[in-house]
């Protein structure tokens, strides 16, 4: 407490030439503290005052800087580094917001409770990163998507299989075990073929 009082005055003149230019009013930036917010509002049931009514959808979440996001974006100038840097697991999401934009969001969410059904067993999971097609569409383009969404596993610079269908956290779950933990086949992969296709290398030209 001691530190944030020297460090964030509580009393600060408006004419000191320290003050931030993109202080919120206080002389410091609210986003110092907090890297992630979204919104929750509860509704409530039993009164029919419309005063009393508002969205149900959504929940004040407060996540700090160490918050681990399952799923990370990724842009094509990161491609790289994430994909011939690091050779552990990958599992590359590309989705599109414009495109069966349920479907979409249904796959990210699942695909994050798989991660976290993964954590649960006290295993590593696999790296997962997004690609945006609307925004690098150069990329998904290279992985060659053009059904969305579309979850690539990869290792060791290959692609070793391709997931359109809406699977669920379970089944994406257990298709984790089964390509990097040496578990049993799921059903959902009765079909599965034996090739392997390489990861494509992506070069930047300045």
């Amino acid at each position: 407490m001691q530190k944030l009082l020297a460090d964030y005055p509580l009393v600060v003149d408006d004419d000191d030439p320290n003050w931030p230019e993109d202080a919120d009013g206080w002389g410091f930036n609210l986003g110092q503290f907090f890297d992630k917010i979204t919104i929750k509002n509860a509704k409530k049931e039993n009164d029919d005052d419309d005063d009393d009514y508002y969205d149900s959808e959504k929940e004040v979440v407060w996540q700090d800087d160490n918050y681990i996001r399952p799923i990370k974006d990724i842009k094509i100038a990161q491609w790289e580094e994430t994909v011939f840097k690091d050779i552990s697991p990958l599992i590359i999401l590309v989705h599109n917001r414009y495109k069966r934009p349920k479907e979409n969001e249904r796959v990210w969410d699942e695909l994050e409770k798989a991660v976290h059904i993964i954590w649960n067993c006290r295993l590593p999971s696999p790296r997962c990163v997004a690609v945006d097609a609307i925004v690098e569409d150069a990329l998904a383009s290279a992985l060659k998507v053009s059904v969305f969404p579309e979850i690539i596993f990869t290792k060791a610079g290959k692609i070793l299989y391709r997931e359109q269908a809406i699977r669920t956290a379970d089944e994406l779950s257990k298709m984790m075990a089964f390509f990097y933990y040496g578990a049993a086949k799921p059903p959902c992969l009765d079909f599965i073929g034996n090739g392997q296709e390489m990861i494509p290398s992506i070069v930047i030209k300045s």
